[in-house]
């Protein structure tokens, strides 16, 4: 082998070498991860539970009612005329896009022709309640949906009803979703 030949080959061996050895992410990814290691809150759940909760949640939902606290006070939840929807995948990223001109809604919701949100719901199986993390959007998610409020989750036949409620227990606002067939 003549000396260019021979310096080709060990250029290429270093760079293979070199790239096998380079480190991965710094961080994990925000989004996405494989079923079964996914966003979870509590410990008491099997993971035939939590797996079984996961597939319940996933797929495309319809907003078919909405009902919360009014802005201005009160302890009685008002109707929110509203329309979305809601898709949870097998990772536990949620998607919700809604929209609403009812001036019983937070003003941020108002502001906007629709509301795009992304993140993530970690689910805690023992007590049937998820948690919105992570979320972005085009408007804040704190003026909008209380991300920091857990939310219990109900399943019916073809529907999920989200309550969510504040540190007292009292119940803030009911969203009542279809499953999309």
């Amino acid at each position: 082998m003549s000396w260019s030949a021979r310096g080709i080959v060990t250029a290429a061996a270093a760079v293979v070498v070199l790239t096998g050895c380079t480190p991965g992410p710094l961080s994990s990814p925000k989004l996405g991860s494989p079923q079964g290691s996914g966003p979870e809150l509590g410990a008491d759940a099997s993971s035939t539970e939590l797996s079984s909760a996961r597939t319940r949640l996933m797929g495309t939902w319809d907003l078919v009612r909405l009902e919360a606290l009014p802005s201005t006070g009160g302890s009685a939840r008002v109707p929110i005329q509203a329309s979305g929807t809601l898709i949870y995948d097998q990772f536990g990223n949620l998607t919700i896009d809604a929209h609403t001109t009812d001036p019983a809604a937070p003003v941020a919701a108002r502001e906007r022709k629709m509301l795009s949100f992304k993140g993530r719901a970690a689910i805690d199986v023992a007590k049937s309640e998820l948690k919105l993390m992570d979320l972005k959007g085009n408007v804040d998610p704190n003026e909008v949906l209380s991300p920091e409020r857990r939310r219990r989750f109900e399943f019916g036949e073809n529907s999920l009803t989200l309550s969510a409620f504040d540190d007292k227990g009292q119940v803030t606002s009911v969203a009542v979703w279809h499953r999309r067939n």
